[in-house]
């Protein structure tokens, strides 16, 4: 058995609303520039602007979190950030649980938070599975729980 989820920012309303409070800004520097109000070089804050607000939303739209587990390992990638799969065996983890938190209010939001001894990948989901390894703690959200949950059992149960 085989678990596998994919996680994305795609299509949820935070890319509209980066849109929305960049957008403003945006039609205040087009606007000074074609009233001529920023001078002979007024093109070079217009680009920035648009290159700014390009970069985020591409940004945003990129992000996504998979996960994936077996009876031999649980893997996760986290594009751009982290790139290629990383992979934690079985005899890596000290406990992995799925809890019930929400992201918002346990983490302060979505997205990822780095830190020395725990690193959060907190998407759109109300479930969370928390990896504990000797050198720090990684907590995954997801929408498949009871799939996770099982291979968790069957995990407990071969490693008995």
């Amino acid at each position: 058995m085989v678990v596998t989820e994919t996680q994305s920012f795609r299509g949820t309303w935070l890319m509209y609303l980066v849109i929305l409070l960049e957008l403003p800004g945006l039609v205040l520097i087009s606007t000074f520039y074609y009233l001529d109000q920023l001078g002979d070089d007024g093109w070079i804050p217009l680009l920035i602007m648009i290159a700014v607000i390009g970069g985020t939303f591409l940004l945003i739209a990129s992000l996504k979190l998979e996960t994936r587990m077996d009876r031999y390992s649980f893997s996760y990638r986290n594009p751009p950030f982290v790139a290629s799969w990383r992979k934690l065996n079985p005899e890596e983890i000290t406990s992995i649980q799925v809890e019930k938190k929400d992201g918002i209010l346990d983490h302060g939001g979505y997205g990822i938070r780095f830190g020395r001894k725990k690193t959060g990948y907190i998407y759109f989901a109300n479930h969370l599975i928390r990896v504990v390894t000797q050198k720090k703690t990684l907590e995954f959200t997801t929408r498949k729980p009871e799939e996770f949950q099982k291979m968790i059992t069957q995990w407990n149960t071969e490693n008995s």
